[in-house]
């Protein structure tokens, strides 16, 4: 008799042993068991890839938000400017660019003024192009004595803000530092001079 009882035993502890691993059938509204069988170790697998996938890695990084920035903030200033470029031959130029920071926003649209928004906002972020707008053109400069066209481009909008720190900034090319800042300083954001 015990020879028929320790396989018996044996069955029974395998088949407990097994247990844990059990098939989990969940019951329709009809109490069938229509639904489809899910095993718990194929449950605890799925719940276990859907935490640690929380991020879209298609997604690349860089377009992801920083969590520890404060809003508006980035790599870029906050600014807004409205900008007008007049020439007597030409129809006036006119365009608002906006830097909140993490964005970067050229209206009517960059290819309507031929700027690029990030270009244009990384050069507002730079201590020389700030000086200049806030400041205006330094008293102690020298200049050659060329001209470079009738472009006139005015800059007004503030810094920081709308209570920052106000710009209202005239751009020629009246002589060599005017073609200079024009040209070289506010590149990224004035248009092409049109010449004579």
């Amino acid at each position: 008799m015990y020879r028929y009882f320790a396989p018996f035993v044996f069955l029974m502890i395998l088949a407990a042993a097994c247990g844990t691993d059990s098939t989990e059938v969940s019951a329709g509204s009809d109490g069938e068991g229509d639904s489809p069988v899910t095993t718990a170790a194929e449950s605890d697998d799925s719940q276990d890839t859907t935490d640690e996938t929380s991020v879209d890695e298609s997604v690349p990084d860089e377009t992801l938000p920083d969590e520890g920035l404060p809003l508006g903030g980035g790599s870029y200033p906050v600014a807004t400017f409205a900008i007008t470029v007049t020439h007597p031959d030409h129809d006036d130029v006119t365009y608002e660019i906006a830097c909140l920071g993490d964005t970067a926003s050229v209206i009517p649209g960059a290819g309507d003024s031929g700027i690029s928004e990030i270009a244009a906002c990384s050069a507002l972020g730079t201590d020389e192009v700030r000086a200049r707008l806030i400041d205006g053109v330094p008293a102690d400069q020298i200049c050659t004595e060329q001209f470079g066209g009738p472009d006139v481009a005015t800059v007004t909008g503030a810094y920081d803000g709308v209570d920052g720190i106000p710009v209202n900034a005239t751009f020629d090319r009246s002589n060599g530092c005017g073609i200079d800042d024009w040209d070289n300083l506010m590149g990224d954001i004035l248009p092409p001079s049109k010449g004579l």
